[in-house]
């Protein structure tokens, strides 16, 4: 019933539509309330739109000159400009006001000249170039009003420029109340059609959002750029919608018609499903669209492009219904069934646009038609395809309801299913969480088993790790920040006080957790035989033994092991504050307030305060090719400098904002800022920069810096 209702409502909206057209036809027909002067005045084709209106009114290019034969005069799709003379006479005993109507209401440029004693004088100048309330009168169509005295007669010239576009060149002369009534019907049957597209485009949208299917959308995208497209040929946009866009007027036309014919296509390829089409096809008809897309971006440019936009655009219309045509035919043929009335819309509008085309080819010349094919053609386009698309949201609601009988069917034998299912299930699943039960009971005992283990090894680990009362005793004037990544790590800190001397390094071992630590074992037993049993006591000559003690060690191993270590590694006398160094990978930093001749310029300043980088030999303690005896530092350091050795965990940790590493350049800037501070200030300044950096994240690397002021 309700099916019924809308397709009522829709067919006596159309029938009112033509029955308003057929009552401005007859009204045309009968009555004179106008007069066709075109047949009596002379056009003159300038190609290059050279001439100049004194020249043309003194009768230079007269020759050019020749007689309209009809009554409103098609010059198809040109960037020329023409000139018309013609003459008009008041044959009354009273004076006259008249309305000259001329051009199309997408026409670029319109000059309206008296000529007077071979003289012109422009009287208006008008078009889509110019903002909207410049028109000698405020109309969507061209209107130059005329003021003749009793029996007087005037002569005029206009030149009409376009921009590719068709110049359809009525030349009628109305009495403005004529005109006037005129317009009030057309403008009636006008809003008749340009609600129902509103209408039309507003339903549809609304059963796009409720269905949720995208082919609702594509077809309320279609019916608003052809509403656009017949407001932009009528003129009616520019008047309401833009009319201070020169360039909007001139280019809204191609641009929306661009438009319309592609979510034309893309709606017909949805609806009638062209997958299932040959692959040709298929490739053909997206070609055809990849063809209008083109023209879519074309008739935003100008020149030579934009100029053949208009035929092109024209011919590819054509080209498309007729494609689509084709595709109905073939799908109701040997996919499925198309609805009638799908394929009816599109003959109606394909019959209403073979008209307006052959009439901008000038094959069929009919002022009304020329106006009218394409909204008469289109509106019962729109009539049949929402039609069409009310019967598919019906077709949508049975296949629903279908499809919830045979869900529910289903999911009752489901259900059937299901119970019988459940009670093997029940068993299985008891069956399976004692074995699971067990199996989590074993795991809880060799999981604490192995936690125990690492925690005794972290014991061993902390026996080799210089005692705190040797730190504070060696190191009072300095710090140890110590952040293991597991239980147990791979970095360390090792101290040997010798004399007045004192040796303390920051190690990294390959790896972390246990892997590491038990690589750190190794590492910092070659340490202290190099220095207590070889009696060792220069920095790099330390590290060489270490590093051929290491080896030693792994080589011992059938496998071939390449884990070892990198280490910053000071001899610091504090009495004559003299500072022995060598690196394997990484380096010693040092701040100052005083420049070091022998470190040359600072990496980095912040103040009076300079920090000084000695680069580390880059080469690890363990196995590597080409080794090399590691390179002696030596600096004199003065009182307050303070030198810092760390392993790469800090700087390689991830964090901030973003998750990104703080990399060295921070970690230098961050020490210079706190190099004032006490050392005891300095390790809690530190750990809290870590922690804050690290927020929510996984620490990366066991962390080890010492920093020591002189």
């Amino acid at each position: 019933m309700k099916k019924c209702r809308f397709h009522r409502l829709i067919f006596n909206t159309i029938t009112l539509i033509l029955a308003l057209s057929a009552l401005n036809i007859s009204a045309e027909a009968h009555g004179p309330r106008f007069t066709h002067i075109a047949t009596s005045a002379q056009i003159a084709e300038d190609a290059d739109g050279l001439w100049d209106a004194q020249n043309v009114a003194l009768g230079k290019y007269d020759s050019y000159f020749g007689p309209i034969d009809k009554a409103v005069p098609n010059l198809n799709f040109t960037t020329s400009t023409f000139w018309i003379k013609f003459t008009i006479t008041n044959g009354t005993d009273r004076s006259q006001e008249y309305y000259l109507e001329t051009a199309r209401s997408v026409t670029n440029h319109i000059r309206f000249y008296e000529t007077n004693m071979l003289k012109a004088r422009l009287m208006y100048e008008t078009g889509d170039e110019f903002p909207f309330e410049k028109r000698p009168v405020i109309y969507r169509k061209f209107l130059f009003p005329i003021s003749l005295e009793p029996n007087e007669s005037k002569d005029f010239m206009i030149s009409v420029t376009s921009d590719g576009e068709v110049i359809n060149l009525p030349l009628k002369l109305w009495e403005p109340s004529n005109f006037h009534g005129f317009a009030q019907r057309e403008n009636l049957t006008l809003g008749m059609y340009y609600g129902l597209l509103i209408i039309i485009a507003m339903l549809f949208l609304f059963f796009g959002f409720i269905v949720k299917n995208r082919i609702y959308h594509l077809y309320t995208l279609y019916v608003a750029f052809l509403f656009f497209m017949q407001a932009s040929l009528d003129g009616l946009a520019f008047e309401y919608i833009w009319p201070n866009s020169p360039w909007m007027a001139s280019h809204s036309v191609l641009i929306f018609s661009s438009l319309s014919v592609f979510t034309l296509m893309y709606y017909a390829a949805d609806f009638l499903r062209l997958k299932k089409t040959p692959k040709t096809f298929q490739l053909a008809y997206k070609v055809l669209m990849g063809l209008v897309a083109v023209c879519a971006v074309t008739s935003l440019l100008s020149g030579f492009l934009y100029e053949i936009t208009f035929p092109l655009i024209n011919g590819l219309s054509l080209i498309s219904l007729l494609t689509i045509l084709i595709a109905i035919f073939w799908v109701n043929k040997n996919v499925s069934k198309v609805n009638p009335l799908f394929a009816l819309g599109f003959l109606t509008v394909l019959a209403g646009g073979i008209v307006f085309i052959l009439t901008n080819f000038s094959i069929i010349e009919n002022d009304f038609l020329s106006a009218n094919a394409i909204k008469l053609g289109s509106a019962g386009e729109v009539i049949f395809l929402s039609l069409a698309m009310v019967n598919r949201y019906r077709q949508i609601q049975k296949e629903g309801q279908k499809a919830k009988r045979e869900a529910y069917e289903n999911l009752e034998k489901l259900n059937k299913i299901t119970s019988e299912q459940n009670a093997m299930l029940e068993q299985q699943v008891k069956e399976r969480t004692q074995q699971i039960t067990k199996q989590k009971e074993e795991l809880e005992v060799k999981n604490n088993e192995i936690i125990d283990s690492i925690t005794y090894a972290k014991r061993i680990q902390d026996a080799i790790l210089p005692p705190d009362d040797l730190v504070n005793k060696e190191l009072h004037n300095g710090f140890i920040l110590y952040l293991p990544k597991d239980i147990v790590a791979g970095d360390f800190y090792w101290l040997e006080p010798a004399k007045n001397n004192v040796f303390i390094a920051a190690a990294d071992c390959t790896g972390h957790g246990v892997p590491g630590a038990m690589v750190s074992v190794v590492c910092h037993n070659a340490l202290n035989r190099s220095v207590r049993e070889f009696g060792l006591t220069s920095p790099s000559k330390i590290l060489d033994q270490t590093a051929r003690l290491v080896d030693e060690t792994f080589e011992q191993s059938n496998e071939e092991i390449k884990d070892g270590m990198d280490i910053s590694l000071c001899k610091i006398d504090q009495v004559s504050r003299q500072v022995e160094w060598a690196g394997a990978n990484n380096p010693l930093w040092i701040i100052s307030k005083h420049d070091f001749e022998n470190l040359g310029e600072p990496s980095l300043t912040s103040g009076d305060l300079k920090l000084f980088e000695i680069k580390a030999d880059k080469q690890p303690i363990g196995k590597y090719v080409n080794r090399e005896a590691y390179t002696h530092h030596k600096v004199s350091l003065n009182e307050g400098d303070v030198i810092y050795m760390f392993s790469d965990g800090f700087p390689d940790q991830f964090g901030g904002d973003r998750g990104k590493k703080y990399k060295s350049k921070n970690f230098k800037r961050y020490l210079l800022a706190i190099a004032a501070e006490n050392m005891t200030d300095q390790k809690t300044s530190l750990k809290q920069e870590f922690e804050q950096w690290r927020g929510e994240l996984e620490q990366l690397d066991d962390v080890c810096v010492i920093g020591v002021r002189i």
